[in-house]
């Protein structure tokens, strides 16, 4: 039973474990998932805020050209003319204006280049005369393109309209026009050429990158890529906006968020993978299975121990039991502690005990019984050999006419055999009549001196009384309260019902008790039941008393009021049973 409660138990912890680890895991997933993707989002957002501030730079240059005639007027010279006539223009608007210091597109352009670190180059290319200039941080540089070997519609190809990529220079490029704002035909285009490094450094600075980013043209062309796979190329899965909470499937499984930049044409997408989730709750769900099993096997050794002791006690009380059951009545339990078991085993102690009592009860009443009828009838070794001595005694008297002698004989025959039955038990009229036996030979011994009355009721005659309890009582009275001397001796027997008892009640006139001796015997009566031993040979009222609580119990017993010199009455008390029934 036991070992079948520490598997139920130890199933029921592996699957509380089980379901409380992975709601845990579950849980720590989601929690590491937002925390992932909120990275993600963040990180987004202050790349959003760097290519914003970046394509707003480029458009406040180009709103510097075009705001302003003087610079606008010398760019579209600088494009339409040869270099060494666009230096001609220059000094002559020196030598016109008369100012030391006049405005540029090349000042311009150099001030913009050290307002965003982030731009590698800004290069200015002439549609008439074929030529660029590119400008960087540390000096300037003009190309003529036919030198170089490149065409026209070879330069356009490789800086195309809006954002791109250079994988050549490995940068990304945002390209325009540049047209006379006077007549709108096109004199060139610039091309301001970013470092995409400087992307790394910013978000290095700003945020902590989770998952990966994407920097993508409304055509799907990736400038920046942070795992450095797509650059240059068309990103593969159309991602034109942010698709939600749920996983798309990219080259893995992926949550995606989509930022548009406004009119620059461009978008950022923050990608979380869900491998990238795995591998971040791999220690999570490591370090969740080896706490599951240590609770699982901690669980289980408490709840080992614990079954163990109770089964250690329990088989200690089967033990018991099985000594009770073969006889060793003795055994008791000494079980510690204030639980059930320890309550059982008291209630096991306490049975014994009362077993024991109530054997020792039994045990001694056939014992008392036996000695009652032993000391009553100490001939009844052989009775029928008295039987039929006395029989042939009495037929003898007849003959010779002793017809007295013989009615003697006859009842003292009748009483020897009346006592040697066998059984303990009687019925109240079979226990008056021994009586009336007994009295009617005193009465033949005793003639004219003796008289006896006996009154009974009808419907208590067949009520069960144990054998020779009135026996005993009526022949106290021939031996301690007869009076020989005189005429007028009697001695009356009355039953009659008290509630549920029977009080049996023996009344004499004879010389009484003195009152020392009366309290003798009621002490004696009162005190505890007399043990058997080798010397034990009387079967009078202390007898009679402890045979009736024996059998009845301590609200039965005899009680005995007497007066010197005027009569003694014993009254016995026994509960009223119908023949058969047992106390």
């Amino acid at each position: 039973m036991f070992n079948k409660i520490v598997v139920l138990y130890s199933t029921v912890m592996i699957v509380l474990f089980g379901v409380a680890a992975v709601l845990v895991y579950q849980y720590q997933t989601q929690r590491i998932l937002q925390e992932h993707t909120e990275a993600n989002l963040k990180s987004a957002q202050v790349l959003s805020v760097y290519l914003t501030r970046q394509y707003e730079g480029v458009l406040g240059m180009f709103q510097q050209i075009y705001g302003d005639a003087t610079l606008s007027d010398e760019l579209i010279y600088f494009l339409n003319n040869e270099y060494e006539n666009y230096l001609n223009y220059r000094l002559d608007l020196y030598y016109k204006n008369g100012e030391q210091r006049l405005r540029s597109f090349t000042t311009l352009l150099k001030n913009y280049l050290e307002q965003d670190h982030g731009i590698r180059e800004v290069s200015i290319s002439s549609s008439v005369n074929h030529f660029v200039m590119n400008f960087s941080r540390k000096n300037q540089e003009l190309m003529n393109e036919n030198a170089s070997g490149e065409s026209r519609t070879s330069h356009q190809q490789r800086n195309p309209q809006g954002w791109s990529f250079n994988r050549e220079e490995d940068v990304y490029v945002y390209s325009r026009e540049l047209r006379d704002p006077w007549t709108l035909k096109q004199a060139g285009g610039i091309s301001v050429k970013f470092d995409h490094r400087h992307i790394e450094a910013w978000l290095d600075s700003q945020a902590s990158v989770k998952g990966r980013l994407l920097v993508m043209t409304s055509q799907g062309g990736v400038l920046y890529d942070s795992k450095g796979v797509y650059g240059g190329q068309v990103y593969p899965y159309g991602l034109s906006r942010s698709p939600g909470d749920e996983w798309v499937m990219l080259d893995e499984p992926s949550k995606a968020r989509v930022l548009q930049l406004g009119s620059s044409g461009l978008s950022v997408v923050g990608l979380v993978s869900k491998s990238s989730i795995e591998s971040g709750t791999k220690n999570l769900r490591d370090g969740l299975l080896i706490i599951t099993l240590a609770f699982i096997m901690a669980s289980f050794a408490i709840t080992f121990t614990i079954i163990s002791k109770y089964s250690k006690k329990v088989q200690r009380i089967i033990r018991s039991m099985n000594r009770i059951g073969e006889g060793d009545l003795s055994t008791r339990i000494q079980m510690p502690g204030e639980d059930e078991l320890q309550q059982i085993s008291t209630r096991f102690n306490d049975m014994g005990d009362r077993l024991e009592q109530y054997i020792d009860k039994i045990y001694t009443t056939e014992l008392k019984q036996k000695q009652a009828e032993l000391v009553a009838l100490q001939a009844q070794i052989n009775p029928h050999f008295l039987y039929n001595t006395l029989e042939s005694i009495r037929m003898k008297a007849y003959v010779q006419g002793a017809r007295e002698v013989g009615d003697m004989i006859y009842s003292l025959s009748v009483m020897f055999k009346s006592m040697a039955k066998k059984s303990t038990v009687v019925t109240i009229s079979e226990e008056l009549e021994l009586c009336k036996v007994y009295l009617n030979l005193f009465e033949k011994r005793y003639e004219g001196q003796l008289r006896h009355t006996l009154e009974a009721d009808p419907q208590l005659l067949g009520c069960s009384i144990i054998k020779l309890l009135l026996q005993p009582i009526v022949e106290n009275y021939f031996v301690h309260g007869f009076r020989p001397a005189e005429d007028e001796n009697w001695i009356g027997i009355s039953v009659e019902q008290d509630g549920s008892y029977i009080l049996l009640t023996v009344e004499d006139n004879g010389t009484g008790i003195p009152m020392e001796r009366l309290e003798e015997i009621t002490h004696s009566l009162e005190g505890p039941v007399a043990p058997m031993d080798k010397d034990y040979a009387s079967i009078g009222l202390k007898n009679v008393h402890d045979r009736i609580q024996i059998n009845y119990g301590s609200a039965c017993g005899v009680s005995i009021h007497s007066t010197e010199g005027q009569g003694t009455r014993v009254i016995l008390k026994i509960p009223m049973m119908a023949r058969g029934e047992t106390a």
